[in-house]
Order: structure tokens, then C-alpha cells, then sequence
């Protein structure tokens, strides 16, 4: 498999065993829909999804060498480089895969993720559903609202957009771009009183 590029290929089929679910769902990175065939390869999607860090990605990029022939989870691509995921007790960490590097994610860490994973599984479908209402000036505007922690109610009510959900697409948008942050939704659901805050490193302009 040496010189595999999975930006160049189109998912693997994978064969789905008789009663197993099927899981589609739209990328906002790839602009694409995603088909996952259980619900762990869901929650590591949604993670991807999530990560400001992840630039493009592809789920079942490609198996790897013989005899084992595992299905690789996903390939990803990060300013640093590109690596293959493969979710922990699918295969041999010790698999060939050609010169990617392979990560193996443990069961433990999605499980930790768990709060994270069901508010990104929530927030997602707004952000594909808002996608092609939110005007650009929005995104802009919130930035510079944003300059401490504000909660999701407060900017809903002080941005007239006509649409509460734009304004909740704008913002979930930022915090996946990783332009804005919410710590919270680590360890809270996801609410009306939800904390966002400018993102570190980021220093939004003052509002007008």
C-alpha cells in the first residue's frame, strides 16, 4: 500500500452483516455525505468533524496488507501530516498500511468523549442546515460580539437574523472552525445557557 493517498479515492464499501445499522450523515468538511456502518465509527466521525485541527478526511480510506486485511477507520489529514485511524478492536495495531502512520483510538477515550460526541451530534445537523442561509457578514459580526464569554440565549437575542437557528448555525460554525470555543460542552449538554468565548490565540475586533 505504499503511496496510498486517500484524498484521491472514494470510501471503501464496506459489507454490512444482516440486522447491523447503517448511519448516513452530511460532512461539512467534505461537503459530502458520510455512510458508517456502527455506531463507534459514528462517534469518532463526529470527533473528526469537531477538530479545527482535521482538514479533510475520508472514512474507509483503504484495508490493510495481507493476511489480516483490516479495514481502516478513517484516514485524516492535520497541518502536520496525514495519518490512518483505526478504532481499537478492529485489528492489530501492527497491521501495514504502507508509510501513513496508524493512531489507535481507544475504546476508553470515545467513551470519555461521550458528552462532547452527543452535543457535536446535535450541532452539526444546524450547521448543514444553516449552511447556505448564514450571509458571511454573521460570522464576522459575532466575532467581534464574542470578546468575553457569552452565552448562546444572549447572542440569539441581541443579533436580529429573523432565524434564532442562523444564529445557532453561525455560532456552532465558529466553534467548528475552532474561531470560537465552548469548554463546556466537554462536560455539559448543550443549552441556551451554553458559555462561548474567543478562541486562544484569536483577538475578535471590537462590535460597532
Amino acid at each position: 500500500m505504499g503511496g496510498f493517498d486517500a484524498r484521491h479515492v472514494s470510501p471503501l464499501p464496506a459489507t454490512r452483516t444482516r440486522g447491523a445499522r447503517l448511519i448516513e450523515a452530511f460532512s461539512p468538511k467534505l461537503g459530502r455525505r458520510v455512510t458508517l456502518h456502527d455506531h463507534l465509527a459514528f462517534s469518532q466521525w463526529v470527533r473528526l468533524e469537531a477538530d479545527p485541527s482535521v482538514i479533510d478526511l475520508c472514512e474507509r480510506p483503504a484495508r490493510s496488507a495481507p493476511p489480516q486485511s483490516c479495514l481502516i477507520d478513517f484516514w485524516v489529514q492535520r497541518p502536520g501530516g496525514a495519518q490512518l485511524i483505526v478504532l481499537e478492536s478492529r485489528c492489530d495495531i501492527a497491521l501495514s498500511v504502507g508509510a501513513e502512520p496508524v493512531e489507535q483510538v481507544a475504546l476508553a477515550e470515545i467513551a470519555a468523549a461521550g458528552q462532547w460526541i452527543a452535543n457535536w451530534a446535535r450541532m452539526l445537523p444546524v450547521v448543514n442546515a444553516t449552511r447556505t442561509l448564514r450571509p458571511a457578514a454573521l460570522a464576522q459580526a459575532m466575532l467581534k460580539r464574542v470578546s468575553q464569554p457569552r452565552s448562546l440565549a444572549s447572542l440569539e437575542r441581541e443579533v436580529s437574523s429573523g432565524d434564532p437557528a442562523i444564529v445557532r448555525g453561525t455560532v456552532f460554525d465558529l466553534l467548528r472552525q475552532g474561531l470560537l470555543r465552548a469548554p463546556s460542552l466537554h462536560v455539559q449538554p448543550l443549552s441556551h445557557h451554553t458559555l462561548v468565548e474567543p478562541a486562544p490565540g484569536h483577538v475578535p475586533e471590537p462590535a460597532r
